[in-house]
């Protein structure tokens, strides 16, 4: 993008072949996403999580960098997940590899999309 400015990185991350139990775990998503952020620097400013009956889950974290998505479907074994930072490659490695070693899966998809603005 000619005449842009980074202002941060997008990860989109499926996660197929899950475990059922523990996509439909409400603790387990409760515990997992804050635990992805908690060696950065950066800091939760909200979160919330819904549970759909008769299963799935959706939850978010508001990040002082951005935010953290997820959305579950069970019966699929799938996790659609939204990593989105404005903070250093380094602290947003770290959050994709939490991810990836907490969530039980067979096979993963990611897309890094560099997110900009017109300078």
């Amino acid at each position: 993008m000619e005449n842009c400015g980074t202002q941060g990185v997008h990860y989109i991350i499926n996660f197929f072949g899950c475990d059922e139990k523990q996509l439909d775990s409400m603790d387990f998503w409760k515990d997992v996403l804050p635990a992805s952020i908690a060696q950065t620097n950066i800091a939760i400013l909200h979160s919330h999580f819904y549970k759909f009956e008769p299963q799935g889950i959706t939850g978010f974290l508001l990040l002082s960098a951005s935010h953290i998505s997820i959305h579950t479907w069970p019966e699929k074994n799938y996790v659609a997940c939204d990593v989105f930072t404005c903070s250093s490659e380094e602290d947003t490695q770290k959050i994709l590899d939490y991810l990836m070693k907490s969530i039980t899966h067979g096979k993963v998809e990611i897309k890094k999309i560099k997110r900009a603005y017109r300078a």
